[in-house]
């Protein structure tokens, strides 16, 4: 069941677009963090093994993954890039709404809300998450130190949660689909 828990909350991690039509183009960090986000999330519909070795180096050696909403839900950077690997979960679509990246000094956070479609063995896991990530940037680089991520239901998370001020959704959100 911890597995299934952190299956169902691992698609719910987002990615972005480069760009808003009409709003201003972001700054070098900003695109850095949003092309980690989509990459992370591209990897689970194609598990393309460069792409994974790519978002394991950016992930520290202590990253966690937590699902406040399942309980024994937390996974190692290992224990989640194992199940992204592994034949039993197969995401199929996520589709993100514009989501926000905030920089505070070396701290970064990205917040966002996607909902997604797949299956962890055998059994349906589509829904709708709201999620949250952390960064930390080391000597130039972005490192992704915790993600967290919960199921809820539609009618909360088909509201942008950063429409307005403080928390400008400033990247596009995403379709993939296998």
């Amino acid at each position: 069941m911890k597995t299934l828990s952190a299956a169902v909350a691992l698609i719910a991690l987002l990615a972005s677009a480069f760009a808003i039509s009409g709003a201003a183009a972001p700054a070098p960090d900003e695109e850095m963090l949003a092309s980690i986000e989509h990459d992370f999330a591209e990897m689970q519909i194609t598990k393309d093994p460069a792409t994974i070795t790519r978002i394991a180096a950016v992930m520290d050696e202590r990253f966690r993954f937590t699902d406040p909403s399942a309980p024994d839900s937390g996974a190692s950077k290992e224990q989640l890039l194992g199940l992204i690997r592994s034949d039993k979960l197969v995401v199929q679509a996520l589709d993100f709404l514009p989501f926000a990246i905030r920089i505070f000094g070396s701290t970064a956070i990205v917040e966002g809300v996607n909902s997604s479609r797949g299956t962890f063995a055998g059994r349906d896991i589509s829904g709708t998450f709201v999620w949250m990530d952390v960064f930390e940037k080391r000597d130039g680089h972005w490192v992704w130190l915790f993600s967290q991520s919960g199921k809820i239901g539609d009618r909360l998370s088909d509201k942008d949660p950063c429409g307005q001020p403080p928390c400008p959704a400033r990247h596009a959100g995403f379709s993939l689909k296998r």
